[in-house]
């Protein structure tokens, strides 16, 4: 009987060992998988990654003076103008087969996108960029940045930067958290828009702070790691709105301004393109180019 017991004994302890064993590499696992709408700072993002994936970033404390030319084409919604639930100023709607068209002709091109972090290394530690480098921006966070605008990224080879107003990720026709994460995990930038569409100068210095601080807050919440890249709406910005960007821990910004040249001079003011809606594959070569 004293065999007995022991046998016994020892198949209840592997038994037992093999649960523990499935249930914390199962449900981990599980876990991880899962995009949720929102994680929380400190932890990977959603989806698996690591935070040695998104490694603290900061200005270093001795700057050498760089100007990058680096075109940056901005969008806001690729969709089909007749059929959008809420109508924006047709000029900015690209109809889909023009984006695809674009895109098309920038890869033909030998045009390389480039993320955010290469643009702040080649700025603040003089890393090298590939040949005919861009960035493609594409502001507001529509649902049109996964249902349109990533598969065609996606088919060249090719990243972009998405700027999300936070406030509308439960509003009908605008990204959810999960398609934000889906965004990231697709190799996309993701950075902030306010959480309102404010027109920033305008606002007292609470609600400025809310709009600025109060977006990358959201973000980062859904994210799971810190965000750096900010755009303002409207392109409006005064120098009481730098500097709450600055404040709020964003690196890069971007303004509506037209031009090529980022510079460690005006990290908070970097000029973009932008791509109307009579746009064509040539002139968006010509913006890409310098012209125009």
């Amino acid at each position: 009987m004293a065999c007995a017991g022991r046998q016994l004994s020892l198949v209840l302890a592997l038994a037992v060992a093999a649960l523990a064993a499935a249930g914390c590499g199962g449900g981990s696992t599980t876990q991880r998988s899962v995009g949720h709408g929102g994680g929380s700072a400190g932890r990977g993002p959603p989806g698996g990654g690591e935070m040695s994936r998104y490694p603290t970033l900061a200005v270093p404390s001795h700057v050498v003076p760089r100007r990058i030319r680096i075109p940056i084409l901005t969008y806001r919604r690729v969709h089909v103008y007749a059929t959008e639930l809420t109508k924006s100023q047709p000029d900015l709607t690209i109809e889909p087969p023009a984006f695809k068209a674009e895109m098309a002709a920038l890869h033909r091109a030998g045009y390389r996108t480039i993320t955010q972090r290469q643009l702040f290394a080649a700025l603040y530690q003089g890393a090298a960029l590939p040949p005919r480098p861009v960035i493609v921006s594409v502001d507001d966070g529509y649902v049109d940045d996964v249902t349109q605008i990533l598969p065609v990224l996606k088919r060249y080879g090719m990243r972009a930067t998405f700027y999300v107003i936070t406030g509308r990720m439960h509003e009908a026709g605008f990204l959810r958290p999960s398609q934000i994460q889906m965004l990231e995990r697709s190799g996309m930038d993701v950075g902030a828009h306010t959480r309102t569409h404010a027109n920033l100068p305008a606002l007292d210095p609470a609600t400025l702070r809310s709009e600025v601080d109060g977006s990358r807050r959201d973000l980062e919440r859904v994210l799971g790691h810190p965000v750096y890249w900010f755009a303002y709406p409207y392109g409006a910005f005064d120098a009481r709105v730098v500097d709450q960007v600055r404040k709020a821990g964003f690196l890069l910004a971007v303004t509506t301004r037209g031009g090529v040249l980022a510079t460690t001079a005006a990290p908070l003011e970097i000029p973009r393109i932008h791509v109307g809606r009579t746009a064509t594959a040539t002139s968006v070569l010509s913006l890409a180019g310098g012209a125009g």
